[in-house]
């Protein structure tokens, strides 16, 4: 829980006993910092975007905590002029001409906070999530009702109408605005990444020579792109940890490396996101300024996301030596499902993740490998708003973090097409990487197995549900249901039932892919002992060296 709370603040700036007791609620380690609804992200984009434009911030976007919350997400910010930015946003309606401000955008004091909202005409509002939200906290002794009160009475001095309080009911407008005119409609095709970058304002300064960013959006012809002006002094541009935390899914953003060019003045990296939802490229642009006096250049600080040490001047992270020919270092286990076992490829890659993740607690490097699946019926672009001409760029697969583990335990995952150069050069990588490799097939069922599986794996084993089986063969007019009377039908032996299992589960299939093992997948409320019929069942099946009960 150290190890986790310490990668979460490091990027969030919220305090370690915050981000433990947030922490303490999950029963999944693998999204340390939550994810927002599609409403909730687009209120945090907008904010986003007003914040990422101000000058003279001395923490990125002029955040110093962003507090993921169950009702939404809470900001503390740095200056007076960080929250006036935000003001800007505010909708107003003037004498004549358009409206100014984001229309649909609320703000109230509560309590001593601002709370940021939208109104339900302005997105899709969705019965399983609360409306949006996002509270601004300002910098310490600032009264935040006493600068909304001096904005409000600038706006309407100046002859407007304000048009932010959410307790004054607002039609919405009778036609759609212009898209160029309507940031509402321009952000909510990329608003997962504006938000994912709220959210972690303090990835930039623990890179080194953190001197400013600025974030901006631009139009794109796929929709739109989020860019980032890092300016950096002395120093390197530090992209390798950057990429490594963007990259990263269970903190960072998840996203996937397109480019990355440097110079000796400037780097630029551009990077495509993982969700189909999201429509919009991350472009970070660092560049030189002059040396600030000497002692003030910020260094880098240990990202524990990463794996960083106390010295984060560590050699990149890269590959383990390969061993000579003949000589396997790990071992490649491949999970597999019987024709008619209904646990699927998506279950197998779940029941993978599980043992995996178990192992890598123990100290293991796990490496799992699953084969991209068919396409086919997959047809146009659903999310493309009307106004694209373009699809999002796609970046090829690489290696992703699962899980943290505690040293040296790793826990990562690779989709690969299905193909067999890539599935052989994806697994001859991953055993000179790893010390136990997880193979998931493309499709569920064996005979349609690629034909190059049939030797990638050491280890074959077949995953199936412990449900009950067949102890007789019922009279006419009865069912088996879970009755075991013998006077309901004719009794069968362990032998005998396990022959009808293995004919109607597995059929020709054990003959030509021989197995290694069997796993049996129980329900949660069953906690009954293997018996001889779970034995003689899985000698059946084919496996021949151990068996595991799950």
């Amino acid at each position: 829980m150290d190890q986790l709370s310490n990668a979460a603040c490091q990027l969030t700036g919220e305090s370690l006993e915050d981000a433990r007791r947030r922490l303490d609620g999950l029963d999944r380690f693998d999204q340390l910092v939550p994810g927002p609804s599609g409403e909730q992200a687009l209120l945090e984009a907008v904010l986003a975007s007003a914040l990422g434009s101000v000058d003279g911030q001395t923490r990125p976007f002029g955040v110093r905590e962003a507090k993921p919350v169950k009702e939404g997400l809470i900001l503390r910010l740095e200056r007076p002029v960080d929250v006036h930015s935000l003001f800007g946003l505010l909708p107003c309606r003037t004498r004549t001409g358009p409206w100014r401000g984001v229309r649909g955008l609320t703000v109230q004091m509560d309590g001593a906070r601002l709370r940021f909202g939208l109104r339900p005409w302005a997105f899709e509002a969705s019965w399983r999530s609360p409306a949006p939200a996002v509270w601004v906290t300002g910098p310490h002794g600032e009264d935040l009702s006493a600068l909304l009160a001096a904005h409000t009475g600038q706006v309407t001095a100046s002859g407007h109408v304000a048009q932010w309080d959410p307790l004054r009911e607002e039609r919405g407008p009778g036609r759609r605005e212009p898209v160029e005119r309507s940031l509402l409609r321009r952000l909510i095709v990329s608003c997962s990444m504006g938000s994912d970058l709220l959210r972690r304002p303090r990835l930039w300064d623990s890179l080194t020579g953190y001197a400013g960013v600025r974030l901006s959006t631009e139009m794109a012809d796929h929709g739109l792109d989020w860019s980032i002006e890092r300016q950096v002094a002395g120093g390197g541009f530090d992209e390798d940890r950057l990429i490594e935390v963007l990259e990263d899914r269970i903190v960072g953003l998840g996203l996937r490396l397109l480019n990355h060019a440097c110079g000796p003045e400037g780097c630029t990296v551009r990077m495509a996101p993982r969700s189909p939802g999201c429509r919009g490229v991350l472009t970070i642009r660092s560049s030189r300024v002059p040396v600030s006096p000497a002692g003030s250049i910020p260094g880098p600080r240990p990202l524990t996301a990463i794996g960083d040490g106390r010295n984060v001047s560590r050699p990149r992270r890269g590959e383990r030596g390969t061993e000579p020919d003949g000589m396997k270092r790990s071992c490649v286990v491949q999970l597999v499902d019987a024709p008619s076992g209904g646990v699927g490829r998506d279950h197998l890659a779940r029941v993978a993740q599980r043992i995996a993740a178990a192992w890598a607690a123990r100290g293991l490097a796990v490496g799992l490998l699953a084969v991209e699946g068919s396409t086919m019926g997959l047809f146009g672009d659903p999310g493309r708003p009307e106004w694209a001409t373009a699809s999002v760029p796609k970046a090829g697969s690489r290696w992703m973090r699962l899980r943290l583990a505690p040293p040296p335990g790793q826990l990562w995952s690779l989709t690969v097409p299905n193909t067999s150069e890539a599935i052989s050069a994806a697994l001859q990588h991953a055993r000179s990487a790893f010390d136990q490799v997880f193979l998931i097939g493309a499709y569920d069922g064996w005979m349609q197995e690629v034909a190059s599986l049939k030797w990638a794996a050491d280890l074959r084993i077949l995953v199936h549900h412990a449900r009950p089986f067949q102890r007789l063969i019922p009279f006419p007019g009865k069912t088996t249901g879970k009755t075991t009377h013998a006077n309901d039908g004719v009794p069968l032996t362990p032998a005998e039932s396990a022959v009808q299992w293995r004919s109607e589960h597995l059929g020709r299939s054990v003959c030509t892919h021989p197995l290694d093992g069997l796993l049996l997948l129980t329900e949660s409320d069953e906690a009954a002992a293997p018996d001889e019929f779970d034995w003689v069942r899985f000698l059946s099946s084919g496996a021949c060296d151990q068996a595991v009960r799950a």
